[in-house]
Formats: C-alpha cells, sequence, structure tokens
C-alpha cells in the first residue's frame, strides 16, 4: 500500500498548515503591533519550515492579507446577523438601528491597525491595492442594503448617494475605534459616531 497521501489528505494539510501560518502571524501582530515581520519569525512561532511558508503565502504581506480577510469574513457574518435583527419586529427605533449597525462593525482595534498597514502597502502595490479595494467594496456591499433597509424601517432615507452614505458611517466608525487607545469610553464615541450618521445625514422619508 502507498504512503503517500491522498488528494484529499494533501489539501487538509496545506489548509491546515496555512491556518496555522495565519494563527501564527496574528499572534505575532498582537505581540508586536506590526506587519514588519520576517518568514522567520512567522514559521518559527508556527513550527514549520520555509519551504511550509513559500507553499502557502508568497510574501508576508499577502500572509497578512490572509489574516485580514479571515477577520473580514467573520465580520461579514455578524454584520448580516446584527442588522438583520435591527429589520425585525413591529416597532424599530433609531437606537435599534445604532445598536445593529455598532454590533455589526468590528470594535478591535487590531482589525483596523492591520488594514491601515495594507492601505500604506496598495499605495505602493498594485497587487495589494486591487486585492484591498475587492474586499472593501464586498464591505460596503454586503453592509449597504443592510443599512438601507434598516432606515427604511424607522422611515427614514439618506440625504446622499445610497453608496456615498454607507462608505460616511463606516468612516465614522472607524474614526470612533481609532480613538480606543486615547480614551477609554470607546463605545460611547462609537455610538455617538454612528447615531450622528444616521440623524444627521438622513431625513424622514416621503409618504
Amino acid at each position: 500500500m502507498s504512503d503517500l497521501p491522498t488528494p484529499d489528505r494533501a489539501v487538509r494539510r496545506r489548509s491546515s498548515t496555512r491556518a496555522t501560518l495565519i494563527a501564527a502571524a496574528e499572534a505575532l501582530f498582537d505581540e508586536t503591533g506590526s506587519t514588519s515581520v520576517s518568514v522567520e519569525a512567522v514559521v518559527s512561532r508556527a513550527g514549520f519550515t520555509r519551504g511550509a511558508f513559500y507553499s502557502n503565502f508568497r510574501t508576508v504581506d499577502e500572509l497578512f492579507f490572509a489574516v485580514y480577510e479571515q477577520q473580514a469574513e467573520a465580520v461579514f457574518a455578524v454584520l448580516e446577523r446584527e442588522l438583520g435583527d435591527a429589520l425585525e419586529g413591529e416597532h424599530r427605533t433609531v437606537d435599534d438601528v445604532v445598536q445593529g449597525v455598532v454590533r455589526g462593525l468590528p470594535p478591535e482595534d487590531k482589525w483596523y491597525a492591520i488594514r491601515s498597514v495594507l492601505l500604506t502597502r496598495a499605495r505602493h502595490d498594485a497587487d495589494v491595492n486591487a486585492l484591498l479595494r475587492a474586499h472593501t467594496d464586498r464591505f460596503h456591499d454586503t453592509l449597504q442594503p443592510l443599512l438601507i433597509a434598516s432606515l427604511r424601517r424607522i422611515g427614514r432615507v439618506p440625504t446622499v448617494d445610497d453608496a456615498l452614505y454607507t462608505r460616511a458611517v463606516v468612516a465614522a466608525h472607524v474614526g470612533a475605534v481609532s480613538q480606543s487607545v486615547l480614551f477609554d469610553a470607546t463605545d460611547a464615541v462609537r455610538i455617538a459616531a454612528v447615531e450622528g450618521c444616521i440623524l444627521g445625514l438622513t431625513t424622514p422619508a416621503a409618504d
């Protein structure tokens, strides 16, 4: 009997190796606050060889994009659930929508910190730029219909283009999260920022 791995086993092993490398990169970011780490540091943390790294990623930047991508998938799931809940029930309020957005968008500054690093890379790397644009567009495409439907549920509509409004809400929230290292009551700032967009950039819907 052959000792060679079957195709299914090989795929599972490669998937497991990739996941371990992503976890190692995330742990290193937690410790250093930087994506400027070496391949050697990642594989040492993961317990692999350089060959295992290069079988899964071309560069450390690509690895950290995978970290960001993994977190983004979790955000999409939470966002759909939380804003979906804001659409249910007979009597919805502005506060219901605000809480849905705040609970749906990630509060962790790590997610934004990694994204900030990728944004810097994107200014000089066309591949990173294309990947980040695609994920950003997907993020807004996921949020926009849920957000606009939630507003209509409480009888309000944006005063600007729906896509622009969605980006404004996200920008306000990102700015609020960035205060976490300077101000302890980050949740209060997040709520105020989102509520400001919902009340300041919307108007009652016409009957």
